[in-house]
């Protein structure tokens, strides 16, 4: 197993792992319980680890999550003009 990534965020941890899965990618999830109790970013991170031959498939499965995080996070308004808010 090889280290795909460590995240702080235990949301995106659990969308990752449900990606994961769902693509029969072999992988595990250290210190998942830690980050929960104590989630201290850098300290209790979650180690996302997946079997070297599917590093690069899970890679792209990542990649795809964060740019589509990046993208609707970049794109939410949350603003309602019906509202009056601005």
């Amino acid at each position: 197993m090889v280290l795909l990534r460590q995240i702080a965020d235990p949301v995106f941890v659990q969308i990752l792992c449900d990606a994961l899965a769902e693509r029969s990618i072999e992988f595990r999830s250290e210190n998942a319980g830690m980050n929960a109790l104590m989630p201290l970013p850098g300290v209790m991170d979650v180690r996302i680890l997946v079997a070297e031959r599917e590093y690069d498939a899970a890679l792209r499965v990542l990649n795809d999550l964060e740019t589509l995080q990046t993208d609707v996070a970049s794109h939410s308004d949350l603003s309602d003009p019906e509202r009056g808010d601005s």
